[in-house]
């Protein structure tokens, strides 16, 4: 079994972390997410999948809080709205359901917060990656990330898992009780439109959790799919804290062409 970090730093450091703070604004950062940009892993590319003469439910803005998969009521409203935000491209709507942190760096296991190194204390959104590390974004450095992450879908990619669409594969659940978390699990096909190099697939989550009665996205953990091969024997059914339940009335298919339903309206959840 490979080495995996990204686990226990999702099910401890961040929910824990949540009940001493929350409330962020970030000065300059010194460190950057190791996330790479498509075309930089290495290896050949596999050659794009047939397609299908339809599209899945799971890669479609129809996600509804009755169809969750979590007995949550509340938790499950902010997940279908980010849900429906992240097919919909809508990064906008992704940040205005993100909480900002503020912790001081004596409370975090500082292996885990390489900016720590040189600081007493870190604020703004939190962005994970692959090797279980977190770094603390400013507001603006945040909504460039999410730019990327969330808009930048590359309409011609294609490979062995299908095309570049947002596939929601479903919500992973993290503990139990007051400090439960819970995950959103989405595939994508990214390009760098300001890069020549050729689009990747990644793999990411956007973590819900819950301060002050309040469910929103404490961190989002992104890398390319390569990348988590190399810490998790199957990432697409280990990331998170597996047990990756699709909503209900949905498959998560692996090999959907563009979806062909039609965008529907984010609906109003009242999150700020």
């Amino acid at each position: 079994m490979a080495s995996n970090p990204y686990v226990p730093a999702v099910r401890r450091p961040v929910p824990a972390l949540l009940a001493l703070s929350a409330a962020i604004s970030l000065s300059g950062c010194a460190y950057e997410p190791e996330i790479e940009r498509p075309g930089a892993a290495s290896g050949d590319s596999a050659p794009p999948a047939p397609a299908a003469s339809t599209g899945p439910v799971s890669s479609a803005p129809t996600f509804t809080p009755d169809g969750c998969p979590v007995d949550d009521p509340a938790m499950c409203e902010q997940a279908a709205f980010l849900a429906n935000a992240l097919v919909l491209s809508e990064s906008d709507a992704v940040f205005d359901l993100s909480r900002r942190v503020s912790w001081s760096c004596d409370e975090l296991q500082r292996k885990l917060f390489p900016q720590c190194e040189d600081r007493d204390r870190l604020a703004g959104y939190v962005i994970g990656n692959h090797r279980g590390e977190f770094f603390v974004d400013t507001p603006a450095d945040y909504r460039d990330a999410l730019g990327f992450f969330v808009e930048a879908v590359d309409e011609e990619y294609s490979d062995e898992l299908g095309g570049p669409q947002m596939q929601i594969l479903g919500i992973s659940s993290c503990g139990e009780g007051p400090g439960a978390s819970y995950q959103v699990v989405y595939l994508v096909g990214l390009g760098d439109p300001e890069s020549t190099l050729p689009a990747d697939r990644f793999l990411g989550t956007y973590e819900l959790t819950k301060a002050k009665g309040e469910w929103a996205v404490g961190a989002t953990y992104v890398g390319l799919l390569t990348d988590w091969e190399l810490v998790l024997d199957d990432p697409l059914s280990e990331i998170a804290c597996g047990d990756i339940r699709p909503w209900v009335g949905t498959a998560a298919n692996l090999n959907p062409p563009q979806s062909e339903s039609q965008p529907t309206p984010i609906p109003a959840t009242g999150s700020s």
